[in-house]
């Protein structure tokens, strides 16, 4: 015979968490969130380097490393209090924008160089395919560019600039930045730069230099206090290790999230088991099993499933996450951080998830006292309590609503998520009531639809904890994605270019304004797309600073009072205007031009100033004596326009004050989106003539990119949506055996059963994906109304995951028909 602990066990077991199938569903539904969030923790744990990594990937094999914008001398002379001797210093040269012709169009790609055969030099490049550059002609080139060039050993770059007798170098292999997503750059050998360099574009390129210095610990600190003090840049092996990743400063991004669909998950899965269990329970009452022993029971059970769906999902999440290794390293092409569990954050995630379970069981394992013994063997209906609960939804729906319009006045955004989150309680709280009014509804449908509408008003708890628990994973995943896509479309909005949308612009920085480059441009945008000379002030007789870069030459400036000093565009024409401000210019500021008056673009400049002045050589400390203009405010223009110009005249009010007009390039407006090969169909016709493709500018807009961690919780958040509604309709239809039973035992076949199932999981997940759609959009909209910031939510995308999430509901629900043709073992 048991003793009494060992049967408490026993029961809780074989009795609370049930068999077979019954118990996997229960022990899943804890277990996949925990799955799916310790899973998550382990992909970006390969994410993120290791303070090695970090330190192989920049430093090398040296200690620390100093940059220097622009040239510099080579070797530690430059170096500041580097005592002779004290180590080994390597110098390099980088660019982020370097101009290659590379399969015969001009593109900007990253630019580095060193002596690559240097140990301080290790772990900087993974060669792929070759070897490194050794010689001052021999170049590699990162994977991506070689493979999007159709590239590799044995062809030839060439740099625009270079000298005749050294513009080639030759490729010697490919390589691969270990750390750095598809890098697009180019590695040359020593002397490369200097063999390329005609001393006249170099400050285009943005160039640095940087030293690695391998020394003695006090040397080293030394020497970067130094750096420092001249305002370089330094960076130490300290400093790279000691960076703090993402789950380093925010343990709880996935734990918390993970551990809350726990708690929902219980509390809805108690809710219907305790409501499965009557019977059971009633015939150990009637044996003597009193009201707390149960609850002890209930609570042992419960407590036993959450811990085993933890550790299963724990496990199963790293072992998920490890097998996931080889998909994320093709996917992100680059290294990824060494296998390291992080046993904090996993600790937090387990310890949250069985805390959170637990609380989930504790109030519906309750109702293993509340009822007589009589209720439970005969199934007597309780009082519902109707008043109650609508009374409770009103209040509850009233204060959330006041909630959000006083955070929404007051920016409380604290206040409005409150007032979401009552929202949400308030709506499932109001489902019993929503499903009698189907129920009703449901007299003029097909038998299984009849059917499946009155047993889930019949039976409400089971619905309505299975709504709650996907709904939860709903709000998150729609609350995630309607904070992003509101923020985006604010930074989308708010985006100020410097062309108008859809305009392509041909800079002439290396040539200079002819028939020849203006036909080649309207052969590839079209003979019917306008296209417009871009024409500024200068001064008479002004020429380029840079050498080679004709868009060196200075400027004329506007000097006009409380106006911001700035450059004056030219327009001789109407076309001209609505190239440059998108408009059609009126009858006044017409006239004010062909009058030879200048038209001031900046909307706060006072109408009828007098004073403004043109100046040729300008310095905002010694302006010096300036040419008088009379001006005009102009009409309304949009930020494009004033970043491009403070005003407008023609070119004859600018040839009568002494100035002269220059031609900075050509601009095309075209009538629809800019096609994606647009720059490369443009750079093959317009480099023979000196223009190359790394100078064109195609305005598309601005599309802000996703942040990572919002992409982690938008993924997460729509599978543990997915799979809590999938897991609760296997549940369901567990719970909805005995019926099917019946139906069977009447003569009715099993796609009429399929069909009742398909129905219930239908109105299910479609009820979850309604609330969770809206309370997401709610708990989103009161972190945002509060920022002024309009919520947005691409509705069309959402509607069709809904729809597509709900049919895939249905049609597995059919599929997971439990079998009725054997003997229930629970009645």
């Amino acid at each position: 015979m048991r003793a009494p602990r060992e049967t408490t066990l026993w029961l809780a077991w074989r009795l609370v968490i049930g068999r077979g199938w019954r118990r996997f569903t229960l022990v899943a539904l804890f277990a996949v969130p925990v799955l799916l969030s310790a899973a998550s923790l382990q992909v970006i744990g390969m994410l993120n380097l290791t303070g090695e990594q970090k330190v192989r990937s920049q430093l090398g094999g040296a200690d620390l490393s100093v940059t220097v914008p622009g040239g510099g001398q080579s070797g530690p002379a430059v170096l500041p209090a580097t005592p002779a001797g004290a180590g080994q210093v390597l110098q390099g040269r980088s660019s982020p924008a370097f101009p290659l012709v590379l399969s015969g169009t001009t593109q900007q790609v990253g630019y580095r160089e060193t002596d690559w055969s240097s140990p301080l030099a290790s772990g900087l490049l993974r060669t792929l395919t070759g070897r490194l550059p050794a010689a001052a002609d021999e170049i590699v080139l990162s994977r991506t560019l070689a493979e999007e060039n159709h590239l590799g050993p044995g062809d030839t770059v060439v740099f625009p600039w270079a000298p005749a007798s050294a513009k080639d170098a030759r490729i010697v292999g490919t390589v691969e930045d270990p750390t750095a997503y598809r890098a697009r750059f180019a590695a040359g050998g020593p002397g490369l730069f200097a063999r390329w360099d005609d001393h006249g574009h170099g400050a285009l390129l943005g160039l640095a230099t940087t030293w690695l210095v391998k020394t003695d610990p006090a040397t080293g600190t030394e020497l970067a206090n130094a750096a420092r003090g001249r305002r370089w840049q330094v960076v130490t092996r300290a400093s790279l290790s000691s960076a703090r990743t993402l789950l380093d400063a925010q343990p709880g991004l996935l734990a918390v999230p993970g551990a809350a669909i726990v708690l929902f998950s219980a509390a809805a899965a108690f809710s219907l088991r305790m409501r499965r269990l009557n019977r059971q329970l009633g015939m150990l009452s009637a044996v003597g099993f009193s009201g707390d022993r149960l609850v002890r029971l209930a609570r042992t059970g419960g407590a036993a499933a959450v811990t085993a769906g933890t550790t299963a999902g724990l496990v199963g999440g790293v072992l998920l996450g490890q097998a996931a290794r080889p998909l994320v390293r093709q996917a992100v092409q680059r290294d990824l951080g060494t296998f390291s569990l992080p046993f904090t954050v996993l600790g937090l995630l387990a310890l949250g998830a069985v805390a959170s379970g637990v609380v989930g069981i504790w109030l519906p394992t309750r109702a293993a006292r509340t009822s007589s013994v009589r209720e439970r063997l005969t199934r007597a209906p309780r009082p519902a309590g109707r008043s109650r609960r609508r009374t409770a939804v009103a209040v509850t729906g009233a204060l959330g609503g006041l909630a959000l319009l006083f955070a929404a006045a007051q920016d409380a955004g604290v206040v409005g998520a409150v007032g979401a989150v009552l929202l949400v309680a308030a709506a499932l709280a109001a489902l019993p009531d929503a499903l009698h009014l189907l129920a009703r509804c449901a007299a003029r449908l097909p038998l299984a639809g009849r059917f499946a509408l009155r047993d889930l008003d019949r039976e409400r708890r089971r619905p309505v904890a299975a709504i709650a628990s996907s709904a939860l994973a709903v709000v998150l995943a729609v609350g995630a994605a309607t904070f992003v896509a509101s923020q985006t479309e604010r930074d989308r909005t708010s985006y100020v270019g410097s062309r108008h949308l859809d305009q392509v612009e041909v800079p002439l920085r290396y040539t200079e304004p002819s028939a020849a480059v203006l036909a080649a441009f309207r052969g590839v945008v079209g003979d019917t797309v306008p296209v417009e000379a871009v024409q500024s002030v200068v001064p008479k007789g002004a020429g380029p600073r840079a050498e080679g870069n004709r868009l060196s030459v200075p400027k004329a400036v506007l000097r006009a009072g409380p106006l911001r000093s700035g450059t004056i565009a030219v327009v001789d024409t109407e076309a001209q205007f609505r190239d440059l401000t998108g408009r059609a210019p009126t009858p006044r500021e017409w006239a004010a031009l062909t009058g030879q008056r200048v038209l001031v673009l900046d909307p706060d400049f006072p109408d009828g100033f007098t004073g403004a002045t043109l100046h040729g050589r300008f310095r905002p400390d010694n302006p010096g004596p300036g040419t008088p203009v009379d001006t005009v405010r102009s009409d309304p223009v949009d930020l494009t326009t004033q970043s491009q110009a403070v005003a407008v005249t023609t070119g004859a009010a600018a040839r009568a004050k002494g100035f002269e007009v220059f031609t900075d390039s050509y601009r095309a407006t075209l009538p629809a989106t800019p096609p994606a090969d647009l720059e490369q169909r443009i750079g093959r016709a317009l480099e023979p003539l000196g223009v190359p493709t790394s100078d064109l500018h195609v305005e598309r807009g601005y599309r802000p990119p996703l942040p990572a961690r919002w992409s982690v919780m938008l993924t997460i958040g729509a599978a543990v949506a997915l799979l809590s509604a999938m897991t609760a309709v296997g549940g369901a239809a567990q719970e909805l055996r005995p019926r099917l039973l019946l139906l069977r035992v009447i003569g009715f076949s099993g796609g009429v059963q399929r069909r009742v199932l398909a129905v219930q999981a239908a109105v299910i997940v479609g009820l979850a994906m309604l609330i969770g759609t809206l309370g997401g959009w709610l708990v989103a909209g009161s972190q945002l109304w509060p920022q002024h910031v309009p919520v947005v939510l691409p509705w069309p995308l959402v509607l069709a995951t809904a729809l597509g999430v709900t049919a895939l509901a249905a049609a597995a629900a059919a599929a997971l028909r439990p079998r009725t043709g054997t003997r229930l073992r629970e009645r």
